[in-house]
This record gives C-alpha cells, sequence and structure tokens, in this order.
C-alpha cells in the first residue's frame, strides 16, 4: 500500500476579488496615457529620454506582496532601455490623466508617495558598465509608489546576450495598506554617446534599433502569471538625443616655472603672435552690414563626446553717407 506525503507548499498573499493589474505608457504626441503600444505617429522621445510607466493594481489584499519589472535591454543587438528611472525624469504627465486602462481607483486624489532607489548596475556589456549609463545620464532613479511602500528592490539581473535580444529584471517586493496601489517608473532610452562610443566603438544606443519594437513588462504579480502585462515602443518614436550630465574636467594651463619668463616671441612672450588652438576653428572675419555666424567644432578631451560652441558676432551697420 503505497504511502500518501503530503508537501506543505509556502503560501501566497491572499488576494480581494476582482484581482485587476493595468500597464500604461505615456504617448508624449498625444498627451495621453496609452494602453497599446508607442509609434512615431503618438510619441516622440530622444535618447536619454525617460518613458513614463504607471501600473494600477486594484483588488489586492492589503499586506506584503511582489512583482517583477521586465525591461528589453537590447533588441537586434543593439541598447534599448538601459535601466529604469524615476517616472518624471524628463516628462511630467499627471498620473490621474483620464486615458489609457490604469486609471486608479485612487484618483482623481492619489494619496502621499513613498518611494525607493533603484539598484545601481554594474551589468558590463561590449566594454562598458551601465552604472556608467546611469552616471552619463544622471536622471534620478526611483521607483514610486502611491497606496502602500516598497520594501525591496532587487536585482537587476541580466538574461540572454547584449548581441541579440537581451532583458533586465528586477523583483519587486511592496506592502499595501488597502485594496489598489499604484506604481509608477520610467524607462530610459540608451544613449548612443555613451553605448559605445564611450569605449571608442560605433554609436548603439536606442535609436538603433530597426524593425522589431522593444518592450516594458510586469511579471509574476504574488508568484501568478495570469495578469502580466507588455507594452512596447517601435524605433521610429525615437528621434535625437539629450546631452549628457558628465561635465569633462577642463584643461589647465600649463604653469611658468618659478624665476622664468616668457622669451620674447616664445608663446605667452611680447612680441608673439597670437595662436589658435588646435582644436578650434578661426573665425573668418565679420562681413560688413551683415551678421557673421560661426560654428567651431570642439573635440572634448578624452574623445567622449562631441561639443559645439556657436561664436555670433554682433551685427554692424552701415553709416550714412
Amino acid at each position: 500500500m503505497a504511502a500518501s506525503i503530503a508537501v506543505a507548499l509556502p503560501a501566497r498573499p491572499a488576494m480581494a476579488a476582482g484581482l485587476s493589474v493595468d500597464l500604461d505608457q505615456w504617448a508624449s504626441l498625444e498627451g495621453a496615457w496609452q494602453n497599446g503600444n508607442l509609434n512615431g505617429n503618438n510619441a516622440r522621445y530622444p535618447e536619454g529620454g525617460v518613458i513614463p510607466f504607471r501600473l494600477a493594481i486594484e483588488g489586492l489584499a492589503a499586506g506584503n506582496h511582489r512583482i517583477t519589472i521586465s525591461y528589453d535591454f537590447t533588441a537586434s543587438g543593439h541598447k534599448a532601455y538601459d535601466f529604469l528611472a524615476t517616472w518624471n525624469a524628463t516628462n511630467s504627465p499627471g498620473l490621474c490623466v483620464p486615458s489609457g486602462g490604469a486609471i486608479s481607483s485612487m484618483c482623481p486624489r492619489l494619496p502621499a508617495s513613498s518611494s525607493l532607489a533603484f539598484p545601481s548596475d554594474p551589468y558590463v556589456a561590449d566594454g562598458l558598465s551601465v552604472r556608467g549609463a546611469q552616471a552619463w545620464s544622471g536622471v534620478a532613479r526611483r521607483l514610486t509608489i502611491f497606496g502602500g511602500t516598497i520594501t525591496s528592490i532587487t536585482g537587476p539581473t541580466h538574461a540572454g546576450s547584449p548581441s541579440g535580444n537581451s532583458t533586465g529584471e528586477l523583483l519587486v517586493r511592496f506592502r499595501s495598506t488597502g485594496s489598489a496601489v499604484l506604481l509608477a517608473w520610467g524607462g530610459h532610452l540608451a544613449q548612443s554617446s555613451y553605448w559605445d562610443t564611450a569605449a571608442g566603438g560605433a554609436r548603439d544606443g536606442a535609436s538603433l534599433v530597426s524593425g522589431a519594437p522593444w518592450h516594458m513588462r510586469t511579471l509574476g504579480l504574488d508568484g501568478g502569471g495570469n495578469r502580466n502585462q507588455d507594452r512596447s515602443i517601435q524605433p521610429s518614436a525615437v528621434v535625437g538625443e539629450l546631452p549628457p550630465a558628465v561635465v569633462l574636467p577642463t584643461p589647465r594651463p600649463t604653469a611658468t616655472p618659478p624665476g622664468s619668463a616668457p622669451r620674447p616671441g616664445s608663446p605667452g612672450g611680447p612680441g608673439a603672435a597670437p595662436t589658435i588652438p588646435p582644436t578650434a576653428t578661426a573665425a573668418p572675419a565679420p562681413v560688413r552690414g551683415e551678421r557673421a555666424l560661426v560654428d567651431a567644432a570642439v573635440l572634448l578631451a578624452g574623445g567622449m563626446g562631441l561639443g559645439v560652441v556657436l561664436l555670433r558676432t554682433a551685427p554692424t551697420r552701415r553709416r550714412r553717407p
């Protein structure tokens, strides 16, 4: 006679009736939350921009819960969402705007929010770290919640090859005070001024993705899989690039040794001819009666970026005879 063995399974948090999960992303051209996908007709974001997301969860039992946020780190071998950021880092839509599907029952007056910083990401791809991309961008990186508190964020963990399609995932644990919570965060669009040019490689930011879209997902609320969400963005929605927040050090002038003076005719000495720095282009003389505009491209030290300096001279006026 076969003996039966009882196996105790870990208990899942209790759920209230009518549980629902809904994920929206901000369509910047429409000025509305989109429950579907972003494309060049409803949104425009530059590399370095942060796409806002809101996740409305309804029907929870008060207490502890967990959910996974997953994002495409690379798509077709190009960097896509390289990290998660604060939801209103570059765009600041109202979280209760009545569009899309993730409209919280706590709207129109949301309770006080709380937030927790996303962990720094040491992951290295093509010789550069995500941590470096986070510093390069300089945007805030926090997950915000209404109707509860975030108790921990674990990760990110990466899966797949960066030369193809790969993902990053974060496990979020939170405690709800009632039956509804609203989570808000942003997806940072990878910048070509960092990926992979900061390591001497070719440009490889989000605008280089072609063909198929890339995705933001929420998975496994309290271990279940039947309420997963997935929103994508088409490459046509990414145009241009924001400048980096990293400021390179200004080169210091070479000091003259104590007790010595520049010799006549030497650089900086009496009678020396003015010299033009090798990294700048000399400005032509202004044309009488016209405004002279000179664009001088200045290559910043260290090969870390390209700056453009605009020199504008005041217009000259013709004298009447």
